[in-house]
């Protein structure tokens, strides 16, 4: 039977089948198949215009893990990354799975942060970032391996760091020694990113007051000096979209901690190993002008 002679209830099935990177093909066979689409595709061209304002904005430079463990076991490939499509993101946090009390157990001496009151930010904040920030239990369902979930003071950005744009950045993740600092960058018309930065060592976060890394931990600092220091922080987008730049950190971590135990990946973390794929990861975006801030 040809294609065109197929009714819309059996296009449909096919559409749904169609991940979320394929919809534009799709949508380019005929009419009726533009039509059918229209919805998914909406929301998929919403999320690419997204990614390229973010990334026009900053230097995009996407901070992976190497794999090399990985890559030495044969579980992927040289040059594979996570395509993380098969996770349907949509802010419900429902890939965020505790894991079993034996493998938790092994992990109890890292820090994995605390929870906060993120609503009163005053802006739009990404599906599920509210939800997970003010959770303690959701925090401990990370592996950060000596990084700390610690939100910190919300900023307005200068016109050099966001072009104009008024947006504002709130800090919700440091490294163990404060070498490299992971913040939410909001702005007034409903864009957000996750940006890095490893210039925030004039007021260190407070999750290292107790515990193994209390020796690097710096006393108080008030309001005014943070958003002074701030004003000279560089930027770089790491991800357009916060959920999926924390799923990517949730699974590198326990199949980080799981090698490093020298256990088997299974389960759920398995199943993120196998939606690998080959991908041109790159750095983009900015400009010359733009660019030369970061070097």
């Amino acid at each position: 039977m040809s294609f065109s002679l197929l009714p819309n209830e059996l296009v449909l099935v096919i559409l749904a089948s169609i991940p979320p990177s394929g919809i534009e093909a799709f949508a380019l066979i005929d009419t009726r198949c533009h039509a059918l689409s229209l919805p998914a595709l909406t929301v998929h061209l919403k999320h690419k215009h997204h990614a390229a304002a973010m990334h026009a904005r900053f230097l995009h430079y996407p901070t992976r893990k190497s794999y090399k463990d990985l890559i030495e076991k044969g579980l992927v490939e040289k040059g594979m990354l996570p395509n993380l499509e098969y996770l349907q993101l949509n802010g419900d946090l429902h890939w965020l799975r505790a894991q079993t009390p034996e493998v938790a157990a092994e992990h109890d001496g890292w820090p994995r942060g605390r929870a906060a009151n993120s609503q009163s930010l005053g802006l739009t904040l990404p599906a599920g970032f509210a939800t997970f920030i003010g959770s303690q239990a959701l925090i401990e369902r990370l592996h950060l391996g000596g990084n700390t979930i610690e939100l910190g003071e919300l900023f307005k950005c200068t016109l050099q760091q966001d072009g104009g744009k008024g947006g504002h950045v709130v800090r919700f993740m440091c490294d163990q020694q404060g070498c490299g600092y992971w913040g939410l960058y909001m702005d007034t018309a409903g864009h957000s990113c996750v940006v890095h930065t490893e210039s925030w060592d004039d007021f260190f976060c407070g999750c290292c007051e107790a515990g193994r890394y209390a020796a690097y931990a710096h006393p108080p600092v008030a309001h005014e000096a943070i958003v002074e220091a701030a004003a000279s922080l560089r930027f770089v987008c790491v991800d357009a979209e916060w959920e999926e730049w924390m799923a990517n950190m949730y699974f590198d971590g326990w199949i980080w901690g799981a090698l490093w135990a020298e256990r088997e990946v299974v389960g759920w973390d398995l199943e993120y190993v196998r939606h690998f794929e080959r991908q041109k990861d790159t750095v983009f975006g900015g400009g010359h002008e733009k660019a030369d801030r970061f070097e």
